[in-house]
Order: structure tokens, then sequence, then C-alpha cells
């Protein structure tokens, strides 16, 4: 089975490169028994069709990123608080959320991803979660160590009946989080998962189709040691099994 994952656009030295992060291959190698196919965004003045790519994926990740969706796609104006922003990733997630919707191809989004996902289904964002009254620092934490930037920070609840609760078999875990912004609308046809202890939504499911899940914490680091993390790649690969067998 393959796994399409998109890759982000980034700047290195004087050129550019696409690149999708090693932790999220690994968590899928551990945890999943198919083959990862990356995705480039377009290129500079190019153009990206997403048709082609999805009659031959049985599954998409549509992984973080250090930069955020374009305050456009929302009806906002940008901001220096919206920035960093990569419009090359926005074309091509937008087009590949819609058409992993219209075709049922099981999609996982996670951090950026969930963002996307909720803003493809006509959500909004909000830029600066830290600053709202009431709510955790979601932001990633700053040390030098890997498993204290990516170590867990927050409870989530699960919501009675969801998804995740029957998958898990919990009624909370603690899950990681490096995010700062978080969705303010939410978007049509999506359920409401989990939640921060301050109220965050930090996981939603598409309730028109097969399978598509967003979370806003990054399930693939440390994917043993989170009880979270091995059950839903698991799922997500007994998903793109139902898929690939028709």
């Amino acid at each position: 089975m393959l796994l399409g994952m998109i890759c982000n656009r980034k700047k290195h030295l004087v050129d550019e490169l696409q690149s999708v992060t090693h932790m999220y291959l690994e968590g899928v190698a551990a945890y999943m028994n198919v083959q990862p196919v990356l995705i480039p965004c377009p290129m500079e003045n190019g153009t990206f069709d997403a048709a082609s790519i999805m009659q031959r994926v049985d599954g998409i990740l549509l992984p973080g990123s250090t930069s955020n969706v374009h305050p456009s796609r929302y009806g906002m104006k940008e901001t220096e608080a919206h920035k960093p922003f990569d419009l090359a990733r926005d074309e091509a997630a937008f087009q590949i959320i819609d058409q992993a919707i219209a075709l049922n191809i099981p999609l996982l989004a996670i951090c950026r991803g969930f963002q996307e996902l909720n803003v493809a289904c006509g959500g909004s964002l909000n830029p600066t979660l830290h600053e709202l009254d009431g709510r955790l620092d979601h932001r990633m934490p700053e040390s030098d160590e890997k498993d204290v930037k990516f170590g867990t920070q927050h409870r989530v609840d699960f919501n009675d009946n969801g998804y995740l609760r029957k998958l898990l078999k919990t009624e909370n875990a603690q899950v990681n989080s490096l995010h700062w912004q978080a969705v303010d609308r939410l978007g049509d046809n999506l359920s409401i998962e989990a939640t921060a202890e301050d109220g965050t939504i930090e996981a939603v499911r598409h309730t028109k189709a097969t399978y598509c899940v967003g979370v806003q914490w990054h399930p693939e680091y440390q994917a043993g040691e989170n009880i979270v993390s091995a059950p839903l790649f698991a799922d997500f690969e007994r998903a793109m099994k139902d898929f690939a067998n028709g």
C-alpha cells in the first residue's frame, strides 16, 4: 500500500528543498506496513494537479510544519502573527484534502495538517492562542533537548462515544503540544473528538468520510510510549487496507 505524505517547501542555502521530517517516516515505519511516497509541493510559478496522485495512493498523511496556513484561506487579512507561510504547501494540501474526502481516501492530518483540514472544511484559525484569556500556552517548550521539546505537555479529554474514545478505550491521555495557532470556527462536517483542559479543540473527525481524522498534537514522536499513537497509526493502516481492497 502507498501512503502519500505531502512535503513542505523551505529555503536551503541559495535554493529551496522539499522535506518531510524523519520523525513522521520513522513513526510510519515502526507502526504501519506501508510504503511512504513523498508528494512535492508545486514549484515557483508551477502548477499542481492532485488528481493523478490520488489515483495511485491508498492513504494520505498531512504532517506538521513550522509554517502556517495563509489567512486568506479563511477570510482574514495577513498579519505578522500569522507568519510564516508556505503557499506552495497550501496549494497542494487543499487540493489533496478536497479530493481525499470526495474519493473517500483515508486521511490522517497532524498539527498543521489538522489546521489545514479545518480550514478546507470552511473553518478558521486563531493565530495567537496563548494570548486568549484562560488558555494554556500550547507552544513548543524552549529547550535544546528533543525529549523536552516533544514531550507531553497537557491532557486531552476524548468525547463520549467518539472515534478516539472507542479506539483507545480511555477517557483522556497526555499529549505533546507544539502549536501557537488553534481552531477558532470549526469546519463543516467535522465533529470534535478531543479537547484540551482549556477547551482548545485538539482532534476532529470528518463525519461524511469513512476515515478522515485530524489531531493537533504529534503522535509520530515517541509513538511507542504514548497510549494514543500506536493504536491511531494501526487503525489508519486498517482503513487503508479496507480502501485498497475496495
